[in-house]
């Protein structure tokens, strides 16, 4: 069962980052479980720091926690956590999912047909960068999403495994 370590919200930090957290033993949260926790977080920067985020944004944040806690929950036994953070001064959300496996997540060349398998597409889309890296109990996976700014195309050199540009994204 999730269970989360923090139920506020609150200023952190020299820039008043905004955190939550959810972490899990054997049984993952639901993605709405964790959509909620974006919710909070989203709603918390609106009300605490009056920095209102377009429907649109908020959409991607929750679409990106889902695909992260989705996979985690899928590919790792368990336990996780996720991390959500407003950074930069409320420019940017932080998206951390931890888990248990040491694999990293590959990119597929896109293809429409296959069935599942655009997790990873749709998180590298959606983000300004995107950093996964080994850890000792497994690996983390870092997406940064901009909330008051416009996407940027998706390139080879927002995807990073371990610090190091990956060759095989795009």
């Amino acid at each position: 069962m999730s269970q989360p370590l923090m139920k506020q919200a609150e200023g952190q930090g020299p820039d008043d980052a905004l955190r939550r957290h959810l972490a899990w033993g054997g049984t993952p949260p639901t993605a709405a479980r964790a959509r909620a926790e974006a919710d909070a977080l989203l709603s918390a920067l609106h009300h605490t720091h009056q920095r209102p985020v377009s429907p649109r944004t908020a959409d991607d944040v929750r679409l990106v926690v889902s695909e992260l806690v989705t996979n985690a929950a899928r590919h790792a036994p368990g336990p996780g956590r996720l991390d959500l953070q407003v950074a930069d001064r409320g420019r940017t959300v932080r998206i951390t999912v931890r888990d248990t496996s040491p694999v990293i997540p590959q990119t597929w060349p896109a293809n429409p047909r296959r069935p599942g398998g655009h997790g990873l597409e749709i998180v590298k889309a959606l983000s300004r960068r995107l950093f996964v890296q080994q850890t000792g109990e497994g690996k983390q996976i870092t997406a940064e999403l901009a909330l008051h700014q416009s996407r940027t195309s998706p390139g080879p050199d927002r995807y990073y495994v371990a610090g190091t540009p990956d060759a095989t994204s795009g």
